[in-house]
């Protein structure tokens, strides 16, 4: 593990999720955003359920009683994640991020299937109350009365793509700011490109991110850094 940025909120540690994870104390988080790899079959997003399970343990263990947690994920393969969170945490919700702007459909996937514009985005609560204390409905309501508050959320895949995983900015701040409060400690165990680092410094919530690869931590630190720049100038 090697600390490789730092801001006055959090903190990026490049290395393994699950290692990571590991060195992190009990009970010690407000809130999780984790976007791991969907077991998709390409070579980076290769991994079982045996792996998926293995990291839901020490989220489990880092969150505190009522701590909220989000995870994206294909809906293909969602059913043995699916199934850990019914049987180790309260299950809210069964989301839907819905992103109509892929790329183009011959570019993927083969002759055989459709096309997914779709991932599914389970929200859930160690215990049975989530902890910062807000009617997230309506919360996403004033956000964005038009359809904000409800759980089909429609978002642009971001453009240009920085990470072939990267959500977009607008709802990871959604997210954010529904299941916590400011000053509230937020773990993204896969930060890919930065976009809950940066989510979590507009909203001025402390953070820790994890990310194995180099590119991509430099990538979010400069994003990060980008984030802290444009803050200071307004």
């Amino acid at each position: 593990m090697v600390e490789y940025f730092r801001s006055e909120l959090g903190v990026l540690y490049k290395g393994d999720a699950i290692e990571v994870l590991k060195s992190l104390p009990d009970e010690s988080i407000d809130l999780v955003i984790a976007d791991p790899p969907y077991n998709s079959g390409i070579e980076w997003d290769r991994k079982d359920d045996e792996w998926q399970f293995q990291w839901l343990e020490e989220v489990k263990r880092v969150m505190k009683e009522g701590a909220s947690l989000y995870v994206f994920f294909a809906p293909l393969n969602m059913y043995g994640v699916e199934g850990w969170i019914r049987s180790n945490l309260t299950l809210k919700n069964v989301m839907v991020w819905w992103h109509p702007n892929l790329y183009g459909a011959g570019m993927s996937y083969g002759s055989d299937r459709w096309k997914s514009t779709w991932d599914v985005v389970f929200y859930a609560v160690k215990g049975k109350k989530a902890k910062h204390g807000k009617k997230v409905a309506e919360e996403g309501y004033r956000l964005n009365p038009n359809g904000g508050g409800f759980d089909v959320m429609v978002y642009s895949q971001p453009r240009p793509l920085l990470h072939k995983a990267q959500k977009p900015l607008e709802l990871v701040m959604k997210l954010v700011h529904c299941s916590s409060n400011e000053g509230d400690l937020v773990l993204d165990p896969f930060l890919g490109s930065g976009t809950t680092a940066v989510a979590c410094e507009r909203l001025g919530r402390k953070w820790i991110g994890i990310e194995i690869e180099e590119e991509f931590c430099e990538i979010a630190k400069k994003r990060i850094e980008e984030e802290l720049r444009v803050g200071k100038l307004f």
